[in-house]
């Protein structure tokens, strides 16, 4: 799956005790992520890979690579579904 894509240009974002909060200004749905969403949501912001945001967050809390690869792209099928990222 790539990664390319913007953030919905009607989602406002900020991050509040290191957590995301969105919220989508045309349906007034609101989300938060806790600390590993919102690490993946920042390197998405920040133009990184999926493959590039599972490492970092794999070497940070010692996790399996693969296993993180596949929740950071999960994570980003939700956001598409959610239509977060387009």
């Amino acid at each position: 799956m790539s990664e390319a894509g913007q953030t919905n240009p009607n989602v406002i974002w900020r991050v509040v005790d290191g957590e995301a909060i969105l919220l989508d200004t045309t349906t007034g749905y609101h989300f938060s992520f806790d600390a590993i969403g919102t690490e993946i949501w920042e390197g998405l912001q920040q133009g990184s890979t999926v493959a590039d945001i599972a490492a970092g967050i794999s070497r940070k809390y010692a996790m399996d690579e693969r296993v993180v690869q596949q929740d950071v792209s999960d994570f980003l099928a939700e956001l598409r579904s959610a239509k977060l990222w387009n």
